[in-house]
């Protein structure tokens, strides 16, 4: 008797919900409100992804709010990271994207290696698959461009601001405090150029004009106003 292959099954009416919440922001702030209809909400989800169990859909939207609940609690440790962080800021920031190329990292040695013993510049390298992204002050950019050349340099941003949140040794072992930043600045409709993560800094690098917007908004975490308790962390966590 030959034997029977049963076909695999797709994904259940819980993880079409749970991935449908995690694509809407909104949702899911309001979820950790407890201002969500649930009965509305699973109704929604059902037309949306064309699902048929309205009772399974609503049961997983409560489910995934009871998830957020210790999600939060768990979150106290980034919430400790983050007040004992402090913040730094650069004007006159400059970016060079050049070609990924190893003469192109000689380049940018011999241009900018001897500004270089003096450790208030700002100078970091970027290699990726692609590119090579140099972030530096503009005091140092002619010389940078004039030493990669014409043949290497792709692209240059010049007025740039970089606020750096430099954490305790805590932050290596403290998973999602670089996404809770970004995210934060990325609700209040900053965009960043560049993200650089290294050891305990992390760095923004943004438009200078919305340099002050961007200083508030990490300010605020860092230096919460008087009140905000460190025992409560899901309002922090809600209203980033």
């Amino acid at each position: 008797m030959p034997r029977r292959v049963s076909k695999p099954e797709g994904p259940t009416a819980a993880d079409v919900t749970r991935r449908y919440i995690d694509e809407h922001p909104s949702i899911r702030d309001c979820l950790s409100l407890d201002v969500v209809n649930f009965t509305a909400l699973a109704r929604r989800i059902q037309e949306e992804r064309g699902l048929k169990n309205e009772e399974a859909v609503t049961v997983a939207c409560r489910r995934y709010q009871r998830q957020m609940t210790q999600e939060a609690l768990q979150d106290v440790g980034l919430l400790k990271v983050i007040r004992g962080s402090r913040l730094e800021v650069r004007t006159r920031v400059a970016i060079v994207t050049a070609r990924n190329d190893w003469e192109a990292l000689l380049k940018v040695d011999e241009a900018a290696g001897a500004l270089l013993k003096d450790r208030r510049h700002l100078l970091q390298l970027i290699q990726g698959p692609g590119a090579l992204t140099v972030l530096l002050e503009d005091d140092l950019l002619t010389d940078v461009v004039h030493g990669l050349g014409k043949d290497f340099v792709l692209e240059v941003f010049r007025g740039l601001a970089a606020l750096t949140v430099r954490s305790p040794k805590t932050i290596v072992e403290t998973p999602g405090v670089l996404a809770f930043l970004s995210g934060a600045l990325s609700r209040r409709g900053i965009n960043c150029l560049e993200i650089v993560s290294s050891h305990t800094d992390s760095t923004f690098v943004l438009k200078e004009k919305d340099l002050l917007n961007a200083f508030q908004v990490l300010g605020e975490l860092i230096h919460p106003h008087p009140g905000d308790e460190m025992d409560d962390p899901e309002s922090l966590l809600r209203h980033p």
